[in-house]
């Protein structure tokens, strides 16, 4: 018969959570968990037992862990409205001019306009900015539009008269 534990999670953002658990269960099962819990993604979550980082493939009888052991871990969340994009400006044109941007997640189109016009000398009101084939839309924020680290932003101009 399987040896159960009883697994504590400990966080800042949130109450700790308690899981029953087996010795062969793996770590993901752990993830599961506290996403069922907390909505936060397994991939945005970092299980530490110590100071060893939990590998979601591993079981948790491979970190030592007996049946009468219970598994304090720590959750370490990056939120991704938090999280630091580096992001690659191409501007229309034969030269196709490239700039990079540093903004985070959260950043609001209108601030990421204002820093194209810092490189570009083009005011915002006649930026238009895509990215993976959307426009970039005043009033949201970068998050809204599932852009990532790396991700390249296009800009074009609207000529007036033109």
């Amino acid at each position: 018969m399987a040896a159960g534990v009883c697994v504590m999670v400990s966080s800042h953002q949130w109450e700790s959570m308690t899981f029953m658990a087996y010795l062969e269960d793996r770590v993901k099962k752990i993830n599961e968990h506290i996403r069922s819990k907390t909505k936060v993604p397994v991939p945005d979550q970092v299980l530490q037992l110590g100071s060893k980082t939990l590998k979601p493939h591993r079981t948790l009888s491979s970190y030592g862990i007996d049946k009468e052991t219970t598994i304090h871990l720590t959750l370490k969340v990056v939120k991704p409205s938090d999280e630091d994009l580096t992001l690659v400006l191409v501007e229309s044109g034969d030269e196709g001019q490239r700039h990079q941007l540093q903004v985070r997640r959260s950043s609001p189109v209108t601030q990421v306009k204002k820093m194209i016009q810092m490189k570009t000398a083009i005011i915002p009101k006649e930026q238009i900015v895509t990215c993976n084939g959307k426009k970039l839309e005043d009033g949201k924020i970068m998050a809204d539009y599932g852009i990532r680290n790396g991700h390249l932003l296009f800009l074009a101009f609207s000529c007036i008269g033109g």
